[in-house]
C-alpha cells in the first residue's frame, strides 16, 4: 500500500515539473518568476503530501503471519517446538527486525550448547518475506555438515581402519560429543598410544573439516620371563602382533612352562586371533586355542559391544571348553590338586534407553556351565571338596548408568592419555535354574553391582566397585561380596603432568624432573557358605607384596595398599630414552627404515601393604595384620603396543609366620595397571 502511494506522488511531481518547463518558455520574466514561485509552492505541497502518506501508511505495523523452521537440506526440524518457545518473535505479533536478529542469535547458541559447534543460520536466502503487508519468516539452520576428513600419523594402519572407528563421515552433522567419543575409541586401540581430533569451519566450502592425528605404537612385541631366584618358577616366551599388516587384527603365540615346588613341570602353548570389526561390521571375533598336558582348551567369542554410547543394543556369545588344574592351600601349604573340566556357554542381549550420558538398560541372559573335578593329589586332612555341577540359568538384568569422562595421565599407565570415567553405574540381575532346561537342581541367583568414579578439582580422583552375588534354593546356599576402591592424589607437588607425553617426549626442565602422586587402594572379598568349594588367597598373588604367592588362605580377606609414586623426567632420562631408541633402531634397521622410538618411562614407588584374612574357625582380629614395606622400580615402553609395566621389587614382610621379620624378598615381572 505504501509503495502504491509513493509511486503516485513521484509520478505527479514529475508530470507537474514537465508541464511548467514547457509552458513558461517565451513568457515575460516577471511571469516566469511567478510561475516558478507557484512551482515551489506546489513542490512543498507534494512533500507535505508524501509525509502524510508515510505517516498514514508507512508506520502501519506489520503482523507476523508464519514462522517456518527447518534444517538445511531437509524440510523439518526436530527442535522446532523448543525453538519457537524460546523466540520472542511470535505468530500474530507485530514484526520487529531487531527482535528477530536477537532470536536468531539465541537459536545459534541453543544448538551450540547441544554440541553443534559450527551451527549457524543460513542467510543465503532472505528469511523475511513480505506478502500483502504480512511477514512470513523462514529460518534455515545449518548445524555444520562435515565436508572432509584428513588423517595423519598412520604409517602402518590403513585409512579405512581408522575411518570406520569414527562416529561421523563426510555429509553428516558434526557434534563435539562425536568428536570426543571418537578420540576415546581410537585411544582404546592397542596399536595407538595417542589420538587427537581437531575441526574447523571452511568458509569457502561452507562445511566442517576434520583432522585426525594418531600416534602409532610398535606392535610386534615379545616377552621373556626367566625363572631366577623363585620358589615357583615360570619360563615365558611370548610373541604378539596387535595390528597385523595394518588391519587392526591381533594375534598371539605364547609358550609357558611352570614349575612349582614338589610338582612336575607343566607346559602349555597358546594361540589367539582377534578380529575386531568383523567384515567391516560392529561385530568382534576372538578365538583362542590352548594346548596343555592335562587336555586342550578353546574359547570362541562373538560380540557386538555397545561400540558407541549412541548404540541402542549390544550382544555377546561365548563358548568355551577348558581343562586346567585347581590348587587348594591351607596355612600356606598346598593340600590338594584337582583337574577341572569346564564347559561354558553364555549369551547376553542388552537394550539401552536414554541419551549419550544418561542411560537405562535392560537385558536377557543365558548361562550354561558344566564342571567336573578329578582329584590328582589330596592329603587326608584337606578340607577341599569342590562339587561337580551342571547348571543352566535364564535371567534378566536391569541397570542405569551415567557416563562422563576426563582426560588424565599417569593414573594406571605411564605416559599415554587415559580416560577416567567420572560417572556411575548400578545394576541388578536375577536368574533361575531348573531341571526343565537341564540343570541338576532348582536355584535362584541374585546379584547387584555398583561402579562409580568422581573427582575433586584437578588432583583428587576416586573409583569404586562393589559387587554382591547370592544363591538360594529352599534356603540360603552361598554368597560372595567383593569391593575395590582406589583414591588418587595426583601431582601433589604441582609439577604438571606434561613431564612426558608420547607425542613430544620429555619436557625441558633441567637434569632431573619429577612428577609425584599418592595412591590408596582397598579391596575386600568375603565368601559365605562356600567352605571346601572355594577359598580366598592372600599373598603376592592378590597384592600383599613381600610374601609368597599364596601364603595365606581363608574365606574372607581385606587388603590396604599405600603407594607413593614418582615419575622421573629431565635431561638424564631423556638421554636414556634416546639411547634405547638408538639401539632399537640399529637392531631393526635391516627390516625397518624409519627410526624407532620406544618411549622409555621410569618411576620409583615406596609402598606399605596391610592385609587381613580369616575364616569361620579363625575369626577376624585387628591385632593380627599381615604387613609389609618396600620399594619398586617401575618402567614402561609407552610407544610399544600392549607392553605392560615392568617392575623390580624389594619388599620386607613385617609379619611372616615362619621366617624372621624384615627379611627382604626380591621379585620382578610385568603388570597391566600402574
Amino acid at each position: 500500500m505504501q509503495k502504491k502511494h509513493t509511486a503516485l506522488a513521484v509520478v505527479s511531481i514529475t508530470y507537474l515539473f514537465q508541464s511548467i518547463s514547457f509552458n513558461i518558455r517565451g513568457l515575460h520574466p516577471l511571469t516566469q518568476s511567478a510561475v516558478v514561485n507557484g512551482f515551489l509552492y506546489s513542490f512543498i505541497f507534494c512533500l507535505l503530501f508524501l509525509f502524510i502518506v508515510h505517516s498514514t501508511f508507512g508506520n502501519q505495523a506489520r503482523k507476523v503471519k508464519s514462522i517456518i523452521i527447518r534444517e538445511k537440506d531437509t524440510f523439518t526440524s526436530p527442535d522446532e517446538r523448543d525453538i519457537l518457545r524460546m523466540m520472542r518473535t511470535k505468530v500474530g505479533n507485530d514484526f520487529d527486525k531487531n527482535v528477530l536478529e536477537t532470536d536468531l542469535d539465541t537459536i545459534v547458541r541453543y544448538f551450540k550448547n547441544k554440541g553443534f559447534t559450527y551451527a549457524r543460520i543460513d542467510k543465503s536466502d532472505d528469511p523475511i518475506k513480505l506478502v500483502e503487508n504480512e511477514i512470513h519468516i523462514g529460518i534455515v539452520i545449518d548445524k555444520g555438515v562435515i565436508g572432509e576428513i584428513a588423517l595423519e600419523g598412520n604409517r602402518k594402519t590403513h585409512d579405512d581402519v581408522i575411518l570406520q572407528e569414527l562416529l561421523f563421515k563426510p555429509g553428516e552433522i558434526y557434534t563435539k560429543d562425536d568428536e570426543e567419543e571418537s578420540e576415546r575409541i581410537l585411544r582404546q586401540k592397542r596399536y595407538f598410544s595417542d589420538a587427537n581430533i581437531d575441526s574447523f569451519w571452511d568458509e569457502e566450502l561452507e562445511s566442517v573439516k576434520i583432522h585426525v592425528s594418531v600416534t602409532e605404537d610398535w606392535t610386534i612385541t615379545g616377552a621373556i620371563d626367566v625363572p631366577i631366584g623363585r620358589k615357583s618358577s615360570t619360563l615365558l616366551l611370548n610373541v604378539q602382533e596387535t595390528n597385523l599388516n595394518g588391519s587392526g587384527h591381533g594375534t598371539q603365540l605364547r609358550y609357558e612352562r611352570i614349575h612349582e615346588i614338589d610338582e612336575q613341570a607343566r607346559s602349555y602353548f597358546k594361540w589367539q586371533y582377534e578380529m575386531p570389526r568383523l567384515f567391516a561390521s560392529y561385530w568382534n571375533f576372538d578365538g583362542e586355542y590352548i594346548q596343555k598336558r592335562e587336555g586342550d582348551s578353546w574359547i570362541v567369542k562373538l560380540e557386538r559391544p555397545q561400540f558407541t554410547l549412541k548404540s541402542r543394543w549390544s550382544t555377546r556369545f561365548i563358548l568355551s571348553e577348558g581343562v586346567d588344574q585347581v590348587r587348594w592351600y591351607e596355612a600356606g601349604e598346598k593340600t590338594a590338586i584337582f583337574n577341572r573340566n569346564a564347559q561354558i556357554g553364555s549369551c547376553d542381549i542388552m537394550r539401552y534407553f536414554g541419551e549419550r550420558h544418561q542411560q537405562i538398560y535392560t537385558g536377557l541372559w543365558i548361562r550354561s556351565q558344566r564342571k567336573k573335578y578329578v582329584a590328582v593329589d589330596r592329603e587326608d586332612d584337606s578340607t577341599a571338596s569342590p562339587l561337580d555341577r551342571n547348571i543352566n540359568r535364564l535371567g534378566i538384568t536391569v541397570g542405569r548408568k551415567r557416563v562422563y569422562h576426563r582426560k588424565i595421565r599417569f593414573l594406571k599407565k605411564m605416559g599415554p592419555i587415559e580416560d577416567f570415567n567420572t560417572g556411575a553405574e548400578y545394576n541388578v540381575s536375577f536368574g533361575y535354574a531348573s531341571p526343565w532346561y537341564g540343570s541338576d537342581r532348582r536355584e535362584s541367583i541374585v546379584g547387584t553391582a555398583v561402579r562409580s568414579g568422581w573427582t575433586i578439582g584437578n588432583r583428587f580422583l576416586s573409583e569404586t566397585l562393589i559387587g554382591i552375588k547370592s544363591i538360594f534354593t529352599n534356603r540360603f546356599e552361598w554368597s560372595v561380596f567383593q569391593a575395590h576402591s582406589t583414591i588418587f592424589l595426583r601431582d601433589i607437588l604441582k609439577s604438571g603432568d606434561d613431564i612426558y607425553t608420547v607425542a613430544k617426549g620429555y619436557r625441558k626442565n633441567g637434569l632431573i624432573d619429577f612428577y609425584h602422586s599418592f595412591v590408596i587402594q582397598y579391596k575386600a572379598e568375603m565368601q559365605f557358605g562356600l567352605s571346601g568349594e572355594s577359598q580366598v588367597i592372600l599373598g603376592s598373588f592378590s597384592g600383599l607384596r613381600g610374601y609368597d604367592y599364596r601364603q595365606f588362605s581363608g574365606e574372607k580377606m581385606m587388603l590396604l595398599r599405600l603407594e607413593s609414586r614418582t615419575i622421573f623426567g629431565g635431561i638424564i632420562f631423556e638421554k636414556i630414552d634416546d639411547a634405547v631408541a638408538a639401539v632399537a633402531t640399529f637392531i631393526a634397521s635391516p627390516f625397518v627404515k624409519s627410526p624407532i622410538r620406544l618411549g622409555v618411562v621410569l618411576g620409583g614407588t615406596l609402598f606399605t601393604d596391610i592385609g587381613y584374612i580369616w575364616n569361620g574357625t579363625n575369626t577376624f582380629d585387628i591385632r593380627q595384620p599381615k604387613r609389609s614395606i618396600g620399594i619398586e622400580l617401575r618402567g614402561a615402553l609407552s610407544r610399544v603396543s600392549n607392553a605392560g609395566i615392568f617392575r623390580f621389587e624389594l619388599a620386607f614382610p613385617l609379619d611372616p609366620p615362619f621366617t624372621p621379620s624384615l627379611k627382604p624378598k626380591f621379585d620382578f615381572g610385568f603388570m597391566r595397571a600402574f
